[in-house]
């Protein structure tokens, strides 16, 4: 499993699709700096980055672990890597594991550019507030949101993946699904939410809400995680996925040659 997620890394490199991600992440930062500037008065970092948090969860973080995770999967559809693997002894449920794993740490390092963009954009509009535990408040609160987003995600990637192409309405119900993040932060079903159950677990404070329940917020992340293995051991094996396309094909030169 450890070289198959070194081996996604080293396809990530060759991969332009990981700066939609580092764009999406400073976008977030970006509404969420001129979002904190047009409170009246002055404007802590600690506030600042309580926005930021709420756009990666609502905005940025639910479509682009679905964009990438789903554009990685799609590639060994498209680029017909998926026969190679008739030759070697990794079964397809496996490479979907070590992909996903991969995309987790992946969400990890995209958490930490999200921190790193939230100072360097506090220092340019100066907000003030800094000090040693609120930065590691801020580093620790965003990428445990956005590791929370990745795990409720999880089951959407790994449906989409099933067939060709079918990323792309992965990516549009997974922004729907953080876009709706919005309406239950706050509201007595953020734990129970799996977008929002994150915000429990690290005791975000910038929404009015009553006491948290970390234990619903985990069994909701669970519950995802183990819907997510349902899926991927009920996959067919890779020679019946590949059956599809080319029985597709045979049916088009038969229906050519009639």
């Amino acid at each position: 499993m450890y070289q198959l997620i070194i081996t996604e890394f080293l396809k990530l490199k060759r991969q332009s699709i990981i700066w939609i991600g580092i764009i999406a992440v400073f976008i977030a930062a970006i509404l969420a700096a001129l979002q904190s500037n047009s409170n009246d008065g002055s404007v802590t970092y600690e506030v600042f980055y309580n926005n930021v948090i709420w756009n990666n969860f609502s905005l940025a973080f639910p479509f682009m672990i679905v964009l990438i995770g789903g554009y990685l999967i799609n590639r060994e559809y498209t680029d017909q890597t998926l026969k190679t693997m008739l030759t070697v002894p990794v079964s397809f449920r496996k490479m979907l594991i070590g992909k996903m794993m991969a995309i987790g740490i992946l969400t990890l390092v995209f958490g930490v550019a999200s921190f790193i963009f939230s100072i360097f954009l506090s220092s340019i509009f100066g907000f003030e507030g800094y000090s040693v535990p609120i930065l590691l408040k801020a580093l620790y609160q965003i990428t445990v949101i956005g590791f929370c987003n990745y795990l409720a995600v999880l089951p959407i990637i790994a449906y989409f993946s099933r067939k060709k192409d079918r990323f792309f309405t992965g990516v549009g119900f997974a922004f729907f699904y953080g876009f709706c993040g919005i309406f239950v932060a706050g509201r007595n079903l953020t734990d129970f939410y799996p977008i929002t159950s994150g915000l429990g677990l690290v005791h975000y404070t910038n929404v009015d809400t009553t006491a948290y329940n970390p234990i619903i917020g985990i069994s909701s992340l669970i519950l995802m995680v183990v819907l997510t293995f349902l899926i991927i051991i009920s996959f067919p094996n890779y020679e019946k996925v590949m059956a599809g396309p080319e029985n597709k094909k045979k049916e088009a030169r038969k229906t050519k040659q009639v």
